[in-house]
């Protein structure tokens, strides 16, 4: 059995294939107009704290503190989206549902770079935590060639909360 997810990436990076944006604007602060999908966008009770634990950051002196800090504020991040976004979310269905909207080989988009925190990797990992499909952070090229990269990974922290 295939799942209709083909990979996740940013707007930077995946510049052909069947994108679908996971962002609240849809991807057009980041000159993205395709289709989006906003179903899956953090809510602003999610985004908000995070952007501003993010500017609290900015004032931090040492790197201890500063590390210790940030992994707060994304373990919040990803609670609170899980409260609001994965914790009722019947995976089977939105599958089913992202196929019939965009058909197969999707690539779920959004604007962070793969080695920063990122929405689009909890959805990801949550999707093969219920489902057991690994969903590849990816790389595409105009031309199509597609390169898998190492995306950042959530499961142990999603499992947590899962429980």
């Amino acid at each position: 059995m295939k799942i209709c997810i083909l990979g996740t990436g940013n707007y930077q990076n995946v510049q052909a294939g069947n994108t679908v944006s996971i962002t609240g604007d849809g991807g057009n602060a980041w000159g993205y107009f395709g289709p989006a999908y906003k179903k899956l966008a953090p809510k602003l009770e999610t985004y908000l704290p995070y952007a501003k634990g993010l500017e609290e950051l900015k004032e931090i002196k040492t790197l201890e503190e500063y590390l210790f800090k940030k992994k707060l504020i994304e373990e919040e991040y990803i609670r609170s989206y899980y409260e609001i976004r994965l914790k009722n979310l019947d995976v089977w269905k939105l599958l089913e549902h992202l196929e019939e909207k965009f058909g197969e080989d999707i690539i779920l988009l959004c604007h962070e770079p793969v080695e920063e925190f990122c929405h689009r990797r909890l959805v990801a990992d949550y999707i093969e935590l219920q489902t057991g499909f690994y969903i590849p952070e990816v790389r595409v090229e105009e031309g199509g060639a597609i390169e898998e990269l190492s995306p950042i990974c959530y499961k142990k922290c999603l499992q947590k909360l899962m429980k």
